[in-house]
């Protein structure tokens, strides 16, 4: 087989993956996230593996107990704020729409017009009916079946892994194997720092948020921080949608401690969020994120507007590491570009085009 039938072959054969991959992309969620999981926990199996001389079987299952005992211990703690936080949230929900509906008949025709519309559609959703119940009974199977693909997906993933890399190496020609090797390995840094990094931002902004709103007394201070924090997978709007709504409570709810009205609780907040954000943008977005995407803004707003549109909330999360993967590639591309034009010009001796002029007498 001649190299252009062979590229040929490998760019028919790419095409018709990515396409059945694009049909079928409502399955791959469990697939696709258990691969972030085992590239995230790759590096301590292989630790274990390697420096304690523990199989990688016993390791990744030391690494699944581990795992768990950490849910289960945190749950203790975190569960029971939660459960309340909801609980509060829903009473809240409805007493806010009953005084709504009472504050009503005070406000302009089309305000109530349009409002009405609004509470009639928030009071037939009935999430929590009978009805509902029916309908929320199916998906919740079709969760628990996901998460058991995960789990099994994460463990050959963990388990597997670099035997499934080293076999897809060895397709690639000899020719090619050394540069497709450093091409992953780039890849893998940038996806290695930006995963890693993106887990303990929304971790470091979780924590200083609930510690802080607690402190100040806002009432769904979990649940304002656990969304402030998973906000943070959204760059640049994501921070501002969960300071928006973390104000709007506040003015909402007017509950908070040091005897403070809610407009200046607000203030407060909004200041909080500032803070948090400016010490994340200086002091830890520079190492962790933004020596590895390389990306412009407006590229990772693209990124993010087009992973939401193609793949909901894991477009989202996938949509920054994709760029920067396609950046690489890009480069490297390019690179290869530039090197064979670079030999084609010293074979034609066009490198240096002065140097085959004769000497001037």
């Amino acid at each position: 087989m001649t190299i252009r039938l062979r590229t040929a072959f490998f760019l028919i054969v790419g095409f018709i993956i990515v396409s059945f991959l694009y049909i079928e992309r409502a399955i791959l969620t469990p697939f696709i996230l258990a691969g972030i999981f085992a590239y995230l926990f790759n590096p301590l199996v292989s630790f274990l593996s390697i420096k304690i001389r523990l199989s990688r079987l016993i390791s990744v299952i030391l690494l699944y107990a581990v795992i768990f005992l950490t849910i289960a211990f945190l749950g203790t703690f975190i569960s029971s704020q939660a459960i309340k936080e909801s609980s509060e949230l829903s009473m809240f929900s409805r007493q806010l729409l009953l005084s709504t509906k009472a504050q009503l008949s005070a406000s302009p025709p089309w305000v109530q017009q349009s409002v009405s519309e609004t509470l009639l559609t928030l009071q037939g959703s009935n999430l929590f009916s009978t009805k509902s119940i029916f309908y929320l009974f199916p998906q919740a199977l079709y969760r628990i079946f996901g998460f058991i693909v995960f789990m099994f997906s994460s463990f050959y993933f963990l388990k597997d892994g670099r035997l499934m890399l080293d076999t897809i190496l060895n397709l690639i020609p000899n020719n090619y194997r050394i540069e497709v090797e450093i091409l992953l390995k780039k890849i893998n840094t940038a996806l290695n720092g930006y995963l890693r990094g993106q887990i303990f931002l929304i971790f470091f902004v979780s924590c200083v948020l609930f510690i802080a709103l607690s402190i100040l007394g806002v009432r769904f201070a979990l649940l304002l921080a656990v969304f402030s924090g998973f906000a943070e997978i959204v760059p640049i709007i994501g921070p501002i949608i969960a300071a928006l709504v973390a104000i709007l409570v506040v003015l909402i709810t007017g509950s908070v401690n040091f005897y403070l009205t809610p407009f200046t609780a607000a203030l407060i907040v909004a200041g909080i969020y500032f803070v948090v954000r400016q010490f994340q943008d200086y002091l830890i977005s520079p190492y962790i994120m933004g020596r590895i995407t390389k990306l412009h803004p407006l590229l990772i707003l693209f990124a993010v507007f087009a992973g939401d549109h193609l793949w909901g909330i894991l477009g989202l999360i996938l949509a920054v590491p994709i760029a920067a993967v396609i950046r690489i590639l890009l480069e490297f591309s390019l690179d290869k570009i530039n090197e064979q034009d670079l030999d084609i010009k010293h074979d034609m001796g066009l490198e240096n085009p002065g140097r085959n002029k004769p000497d001037s007498v």
